[in-house]
């Protein structure tokens, strides 16, 4: 095979996929799980723990929740959605909050698409200072 041959089809291959990726502006991502990797809160560890999801950071009633981890285990620990949440990364902002059973809000960090450079989030890292998570899905 000839080099510029190799190139071609690898030039081919990468417009390609920028294609395919551009096209999941319009498309919905079901939400299945959010993992917790890391929470620099001192109370989390003392509580059962559990995230809500929100499509504004002032709204007081979540898009979904997950179920219950007590946070005295090790971490990474995995939540699963509940419902499964429909959600349109490329349009809107998403806010997830981590939440405490004795405490109430603990932390949350928000998923925006503009601050990322992913073309097939199925497992996307979200972190800020406070919360560090993956969330978990498909495309529809």
């Amino acid at each position: 095979m000839k080099p510029s041959s190799f190139k071609q089809k690898i030039a081919a291959v990468t417009i390609l996929i920028s294609l395919v990726g551009c096209t999941k502006e319009n498309k919905i991502f079901s939400l299945k799980t959010i993992r917790l990797n890391d929470c620099r809160s001192t109370n989390s560890h003392v509580q059962n723990v559990y995230f809500k999801v929100f499509i504004d950071k002032n709204t007081v009633t979540p898009l979904t929740t997950t179920d219950v981890y007590p946070g005295n285990l090790t971490l990474p620990a995995t939540f699963k959605v509940a419902p499964t949440l429909p959600m349109t990364l490329y349009s809107k902002t998403y806010y997830v909050q981590l939440w405490g059973d004795s405490t109430g809000y603990i932390c949350a960090c928000k998923i925006n698409m503009a601050d990322y450079k992913i073309i097939f989030p199925i497992d996307m890292e979200v972190k800020n200072d406070s919360l560090n998570i993956s969330i978990m899905g498909s495309w529809k």
